[in-house]
């Protein structure tokens, strides 16, 4: 049995790459898993970690927020030799990354591709597989036909994915007007939610552009994991992003 210390977090692109700086130099985790990177900005990431490993799954292209066109996507830093990586998309072609159009919901949605990364790093002769992604956004957390379409394709990847921790924003709330999330509930059926019942929401209140109102039910932001794994010490941090950053103990049984 071994233990590696973890962190997760929606960046929010450039917008707060000071306050997560500091946070993962303060953290020191041995993974981290971020939401939202722009490929620019792997090596300061991996430099805050004392130069760590990083692999990296493109999106989209979009506007950096410097005024240049950037790939976007989701990435993995370790600071542990990494035994295997893999790309595994669920929604859209690899090969053709586009730039992303935010006229309305049906342009957002098929100008971006969706996948988990998966990285299997080792620690005292024991591997550890991790995987991040950032599931498909609606408007106010409520489950429409993309999601419908694209948590199928997800739980498809991940059946075959063998035993995994998962974490991401998926955009899909823990509990959505009062009852269960209908995507969440679809991953938590299957797999354990580590996130401590007493969160209500993973959206930082200062720093999240929708109102408090709004925030109040948003725990969309998770850490799932298979039989072989568990989680424990669970917190998510304020300060780091306009989501919150979650930190956790991650035990290979």
């Amino acid at each position: 049995m071994a233990s590696i210390s973890f962190v997760s977090v929606n960046i929010e692109g450039a917008k707060h790459l000071d306050l997560v700086e500091t946070f993962l130099k303060a953290q020191a985790p041995e993974v981290v898993c971020i939401q939202e990177l722009f490929e620019r900005d792997i090596e300061r990431i991996s430099a805050s970690l004392g130069n760590a490993h990083a692999k990296f799954l493109p999106m989209m292209r979009r506007d950096d927020q410097r005024g240049d066109m950037n790939l976007r996507g989701v990435g993995i830093f370790t600071s542990l030799p990494i035994t295997a990586s893999s790309l595994e998309y669920y929604r859209g072609d690899p090969a053709a990354l586009r730039d992303y159009d935010e006229t309305n919901l049906d342009t957002k949605y098929h100008t971006q591709n969706l996948g988990v990364l998966f990285c299997e790093v080792e620690k005292d002769g024991i591997k550890f597989k991790i995987g991040t992604t950032h599931f498909t956004w609606t408007p106010k957390g409520g489950a429409n036909d993309f999601q419908r379409i694209d948590i199928k394709a997800l739980i498809s990847v991940l059946a075959t994915s063998g035993e995994f921790v998962l974490s991401g924003d998926f955009n899909a709330p823990r509990i959505h007007d009062g009852v269960p999330g209908e995507i969440f509930t679809q991953l938590s059926d299957t797999y354990k939610d580590n996130i401590p019942a007493s969160y209500a929401t993973s959206l930082d209140p200062a720093r999240h552009r929708a109102s408090l109102e709004e925030q109040a039910d948003k725990m969309v932001d998770g850490l799932f994991t298979t039989p072989a794994y568990t989680a424990s010490n669970v917190v998510l941090h304020t300060g780091v992003s306009d989501h919150c950053a979650i930190t956790a103990t991650i035990t290979r049984l």
